[in-house]
């Protein structure tokens, strides 16, 4: 599914919704009918626009963005292809008209070196990084606007959900995996609430375009659910994506570098350890169990190799664990690829 609004691609958002009381359309990354399903927490998170991006092509040498932040800041980062352009912020509460304008700089140099990444130069991004957000308008003055066209952006689209560590923000670990990769990414994270929901599977599987998926699943499990109810939730969610998707790749991710994974014994994290150990076994058990499908494990551990990688809650990753998590999982989702040697 491609979101096309007033000439606008809305990449990684599945519909523009009314919410009650707040300006404008929000870019929601699942829709109110499937949200409306989940924990209470992905309720929450899947109205979060990180990963959303405006994306246009104009003639017009500047343009304004109105948007809205509701209940918290906002990043946005203004690309031209893949440029960086400029980054913006949007307090809480606050309507801000985000104003930009093309770069002189692009004629002094031969057209083909701009051209040399998987994004075309002549495209606007307005990449979203966190919170809910209203989208107010598009200010050409008058010029023509339309979506990208499909020479214009990555061919390939990566579905990425799991946890907040998926979820991050828009420069997180699968956005920087992405750019090395020279694909598109979905990121579906949702931070605190990954449960292996049976309808958000079968949304995935159905509504949502992609040509593989990464799965990172667990570590919101762990301290309400058994590893017996995990298996279950997780294989049905992976047996959901697997029958409609039959040829494509699917990467299941276990457990990123924590705290669990080097526990005192006898501490009050001790359940939380073991059932992260047999989450993760669950996981290489299904990924193990057809060999005939493209179905792949990655080694959460393999991808952040470094403790200090974390922040001080010794769960999340900081901003240099994730750059070693992106650079890691482009260098081995490569291979598995489709179109890639195997």
């Amino acid at each position: 599914m491609i979101l096309i609004h007033e000439n606008i691609e809305f990449h990684n958002a599945a519909a523009l919704e009314p919410l009650h009381g707040l300006p404008g359309l929000c870019p929601v990354r699942i829709p109110a009918a499937v949200r409306h399903t989940l924990n209470h927490g992905a309720r929450r998170q899947g109205v979060t626009a990180t990963g959303v991006e405006l994306r246009f092509v104009t003639t017009a040498p500047s343009v304004r963005v109105a948007m809205a932040a509701h209940d918290e800041n906002v990043e946005v980062h203004v690309y031209r292809g893949g440029f960086g352009h400029s980054d913006h912020r949007i307090a809480a509460g606050q309507t801000r008209v985000i104003s930009v304008g093309e770069s002189e700089r692009f004629r002094l140099v031969p057209r083909k070196v701009l051209e040399d990444g998987a994004l075309s130069p002549d495209l606007w991004r307005v990449q979203i990084s966190g919170g809910t957000v209203g989208f107010l308008g598009l200010e050409t003055f008058g010029h023509p606007v339309r979506p990208p066209e499909t020479g214009e952006k990555p061919a390939l689209r990566w579905l990425a959900h799991g946890s907040s560590i998926t979820h991050s923000w828009a420069l997180g670990y699968p956005h920087h995996a992405a750019r090395r990769l020279g694909v598109d990414v979905l990121n579906k994270g949702l931070g605190g609430s990954c449960h292996c929901e049976e309808t958000l599977a079968a949304y995935f599987a159905e509504n949502e375009t992609w040509d593989f998926a990464s799965l990172e699943l667990g570590i919101n499990m762990r301290g309400q659910f058994t590893p017996e109810a995990f298996e279950e939730r997780a294989r049905n969610f992976v047996e959901t994506l697997r029958a409609a998707r039959p040829d494509a790749p699917l990467i299941l991710i276990t457990h990123f570098l924590n705290m669990e994974h080097h526990p005192v014994p006898g501490g009050a994290n001790a359940q939380q350890a073991e059932y992260q150990k047999a989450f993760d076994e669950i996981l290489r058990r299904i990924a193990g169990e057809r060999p005939d499908e493209p179905t792949h494990l990655i080694e959460g551990r393999d991808l952040l190799t470094d403790f200090d990688g974390l922040t001080c809650d010794l769960i999340h990753p900081g901003v240099f664990g994730h750059i070693q998590m992106g650079e890691n999982l482009a260098r081995l989702m490569r291979p598995l690829l489709p179109g890639a040697p195997r």
